[in-house]
């Protein structure tokens, strides 16, 4: 490589490098994907004021806090190994978390300035559907959190396949998450019969 080039890339402010960085980074993620057919995002990461962070409102996992310092003891000694996987919220113009909270937290708690994220631009729906996948990948879901999870993804508009559907779910495990939401609640599209008739 042009060691002008490479001495002039290195002479960018930092914006101007992460701006550079992104468009090689889109370049390299077009050739995988036309090898591959897969998007490989994380290629697509950049680095970012903390404060320009926040928690998303629907996640229902908690981490206890001798994870939290056994987190940070790992991104210590090895480095921060996973970028906090976000989608751009344009009203707050903030990047709102769709996983890695607690490394976000850890960083935080930490005093630390920058930390490094994916950018996925999508909706809210499918962020909050995004999480809930990687919880259950990763083995860590409450089913008081995620029956809530399943009201406000029908609050969005999606059916009851869909929302099994997109969270890879038998229909018993469906129903038991929608029996935390109550009786009323998991009967409300339900057609009743009129058999029943009050006697004259």
């Amino acid at each position: 490589m042009d060691g002008n080039l490479i001495k002039a890339a290195t002479a960018l402010s930092l914006d101007d490098k992460m701006e550079l960085y992104n468009i090689l980074a889109k370049d390299i993620m077009q050739f995988a994907y036309e090898q591959d057919n897969v998007w490989h995002h994380v290629f697509n990461v950049k680095l970012i004021p903390i404060d320009k962070v926040i928690a998303n409102d629907y996640n229902p996992n908690v981490m206890p806090s001798s994870l939290m310092e056994l987190l940070w003891e790992c991104v210590s000694k090895f480095g921060f190994l996973f970028p906090v996987i976000t989608t751009f919220d344009k009203e707050k113009q903030m990047y709102r978390i769709i996983d890695g909270f607690h490394r976000y937290e850890d960083f935080r708690r930490n005093g630390k300035k920058y930390i490094a994220v994916l950018d996925l631009q999508i909706p809210l729906h499918d962020a909050i559907i995004l999480t809930v996948l990687m919880n259950r990948i990763k083995g860590f879901h409450q089913v008081e959190g995620m029956s809530k999870l399943v009201q406000k993804l029908e609050y969005f508009g999606l059916e009851d396949v869909e929302v099994c559907k997109a969270f890879d779910m038998e229909p018993e495990e469906f129903l038991r998450l929608k029996q935390q939401l109550g009786i009323a609640h998991s009967f409300r599209h339900h057609d009743y019969s009129k058999s029943w008739s009050e006697s004259k």
